[in-house]
C-alpha cells in the first residue's frame, strides 16, 4: 500500500515535467525552424545585394585596371555593405588589381558552385594561410579567361542581430551545400560553441548553394528553462492536478475548429465548384475557375466565407489546394482531354510562392493526367503581399515552364499595384468585381476599365471580368473590347455534374450529333440549351 501511495504522490510530478518537457520540445523546434528560416532570408537579400552590385559590373563592360575602371569596382563595393573587396583576376586566378590597394591572399577551400546567374560562380575562401575568417567569393567570368571576382565577409553577411522568439541561446552556423564552413554567430558570446545540441534545424537556399543552421545546445536549453522546471515541482500534487486538468481544457477549447478542419480534409469534404469563363463576343465556353466549398454532414454546402480564413492561418490550404488539383483533374478529365482549349484555374495564397512545392505539385498532378499543364492557370491575388517578389518570380516561371499560365488576381485592389504586372511576368490579368459593380454608376468607372485593358493589351496580357451579373454590364464590356468574362449573368459556381453537362451543351466536341440538353441554374430561374 505505502508503494502504491508513493507512486500516486509522484506520479503527478512525473507527468508535470514531461508536460513541460514535451511543451519545450514542442515549441523549441517550431522556434528554431522559424530563426533558421530568417537568417537565412537575411542572408540571402545580402547575397542578392552584392549579386547584383556584380552582375551590373559584369554586364556594363569588360573588367579594367584603368582609373575609370577601378573607380567603378569601388563604386559597387561601397554599394554593397557586405563586399570587403572587388577586384578583377586573370585567367591563373592572380589578382590584377583592386580599387582598395594590395590585394588580399585569396585561397580557395571549396569547389565551384554554380549560383541563379549562369556566368557567375560562387566559392568559399580563407584570407592568407592562417586558417583565418572565411569568406564567400562570387567571380564573374569573361569569355576571354579574365574574371571580376566579389569578396564578402562570411561575418557580415550574418546578421549581427536576430529577435525572435528563442529563448535559449543558439548557435547559427553558415556553410556551403557541400559542408564548407563559412561563419558562426552566436547569440550570446560567452556560450560554448561546442557541445551536444538539444534542438538542431538546417535550411537549404533554393537560389544560392549555401544552408544555414541553427541549433540549440543542451546546457543553454535547460539555462533558460531551470526556473520553470523548479517552480513547476515546487507546486506539489495538486497544483500538478489542476494545471494538467487546465492544460488539457484549453486545449481542447482552442483545437477544437482546427481538428474540425483536419477531420473535413481527412473525410473529403472540401469539394470544387466550377465557376464558368465566358467568350462574351460568341457564348463559347472558354473554361472555368474552382472555388472550394465544404460539404457539412447534414448534406449542405457552406462557402469560403465559414472556413477560409482559418485554413489560411492554420496553413490547412495548402493540402485544401492539392486536394482541389486532384479531385479537379479527377473530375473534369474525361471532357477536357478531347477539348485541350479549355483551361482550369485555381486561385493560390502568398505562402504558395515561399518555396517550389506547388512547382512539384502542379506537375505531379498535371504532367501525366488528361488535363494537361497547359489546361492549368494558377490565380495570383493581390489582396495578399507577396513577401519576396524576386523569390516568386523564379517559381512562377517554373510553372510557366511546366506550361501553366498565371494569372493576376484582383487587379487594382490590393498591395501589388503596377510592381506585380511588371515584376511577376503574369499572363493574364482578372478585373476585380469592384471596377464590374461601377459600371453606369461612377463617373471614373470607364475610364478606370478602358486603362486596365489598354494597358493588358500593351503587356500582351489576356484580360477577364470578374463579377459579372447584368447584361447591361456584359454590353459595356463587350464595347471595350473584353472578350472574357465570368460572373452569376452567366452562372454561378456549379458542382462538378452540371459543370460538365454544360462543357457538353456549350462545348460539343467536333463531330457530334447527338443532341444534349442542360439545365443552367440562374438567379432568374432555369434556361435550357440544345447543342
Amino acid at each position: 500500500m505505502s508503494l502504491l501511495v508513493c507512486a500516486m504522490a509522484f506520479a503527478p510530478l512525473v507527468g508535470l515535467n514531461l508536460l513541460l518537457w514535451m511543451h519545450i520540445n514542442a515549441h523549441g523546434r517550431t522556434d528554431v525552424r522559424d530563426a533558421a528560416a530568417h537568417i537565412l532570408e537575411l542572408v540571402e537579400a545580402r547575397l542578392d545585394e552584392s549579386m547584383t552590385q556584380l552582375v551590373a559590373l559584369g554586364m556594363a563592360s569588360k573588367p579594367s585596371c584603368l582609373p575609370d575602371g577601378l573607380a567603378q569596382l569601388s563604386r559597387a563595393a561601397m554599394k554593397a555593405t557586405q563586399v570587403s573587396e572587388v577586384s578583377v583576376i586573370d585567367s591563373t586566378g592572380a589578382t590584377l588589381c583592386t580599387p582598395n590597394g594590395a590585394p588580399r591572399i585569396v585561397r580557395t577551400v571549396s569547389s565551384a558552385h554554380d549560383t541563379g546567374n549562369p556566368n557567375i560562380k560562387l566559392f568559399a575562401v580563407d584570407l592568407g594561410n592562417d586558417q583565418g575568417p572565411r569568406s564567400v567569393r562570387f567571380v564573374w567570368q569573361f569569355p576571354n579567361g579574365a574574371s571580376l571576382a566579389m569578396l564578402l565577409s562570411g561575418e557580415k553577411l550574418m546578421p549581427a542581430l536576430v529577435v525572435g522568439r528563442l529563448q535559449a541561446d543558439f548557435i547559427a552556423r553558415l556553410t556551403l551545400v557541400d559542408g564548407t564552413f563559412v561563419a558562426n554567430r552566436l547569440s550570446n558570446q560567452q556560450m560554448a560553441s561546442d557541445g551536444k545540441s538539444a534542438f538542431e534545424v538546417q535550411a537549404i537556399s533554393d537560389r544560392y548553394p549555401i544552408a544555414l543552421t541553427v541549433a540549440v545546445p543542451s546546457e543553454a536549453l535547460w539555462r533558460s528553462y531551470r526556473e520553470l522546471f523548479i517552480w513547476g515541482n515546487a507546486g506539489g500534487l495538486l497544483l500538478a492536478m489542476l494545471s494538467i486538468a487546465v492544460a488539457i481544457g484549453v486545449a481542447r477549447q482552442t483545437e477544437g475548429p482546427v481538428r474540425d478542419i483536419e477531420n473535413a480534409i481527412r473525410r473529403g469534404d472540401f469539394i470544387p465548384y466550377y465557376q464558368p469563363l465566358v467568350d462574351i463576343r460568341t457564348g463559347k465556353l472558354r473554361g472555368c475557375e474552382v472555388l472550394v466549398r465544404r460539404r457539412r454532414p447534414d448534406g449542405g454546402i457552406d462557402g469560403p466565407g465559414a472556413f477560409i480564413r482559418l485554413v489560411e492561418a492554420t496553413g490547412q490550404i495548402f493540402e485544401i489546394t492539392r486536394s482541389l488539383m486532384v479531385q479537379a483533374r479527377d473530375e473534369l478529365g474525361p471532357a477536357y482531354g478531347p477539348r485541350p482549349e479549355l483551361k482550369v484555374s485555381f486561385n493560390l495564397v502568398a505562402e504558395h510562392f515561399d518555396d517550389m512545392t506547388i512547382v512539384s505539385d502542379v506537375q505531379e498532378i498535371f504532367s501525366n493526367g488528361p488535363v494537361r499543364p497547359n489546361q492549368v492557370v494558377l490565380e495570383v491575388t493581390e489582396r495578399q503581399p507577396l513577401p519576396n517578389l524576386a523569390s516568386a518570380r523564379v517559381i512562377i516561371a517554373k510553372l510557366q515552364e511546366l506550361g501553366a499560365r498565371i494569372a493576376l488576381d484582383d487587379v487594382g485592389t490590393g498591395h501589388g499595384g503596377m510592381s506585380y504586372l511588371l515584376k511577376l511576368g503574369a499572363d493574364q490579368m482578372k478585373m476585380d468585381k469592384m471596377f464590374v459593380d461601377a459600371i453606369g454608376t461612377e463617373r471614373c468607372s470607364s475610364t478606370i476599365i478602358d486603362t486596365l485593358v489598354k494597358l493588358s493589351e500593351d503587356l500582351n496580357m489576356e484580360f477577364v471580368a470578374e463579377g459579372v451579373e447584368t447584361f447591361e454590364q456584359i454590353e459595356y464590356l463587350r464595347e471595350r473590347g473584353v472578350v472574357a468574362a465570368q460572373g452569376f449573368v452567366f452562372s454561378p459556381p456549379l458542382p462538378g455534374k452540371l459543370y460538365l453537362e454544360l462543357v457538353e451543351t456549350l462545348h460539343p466536341i467536333s463531330g457530334s450529333k447527338k443532341q444534349r440538353k442542360v439545365r443552367k441554374a440562374l438567379r432568374g430561374g432555369e434556361t435550357e440549351f440544345a447543342a
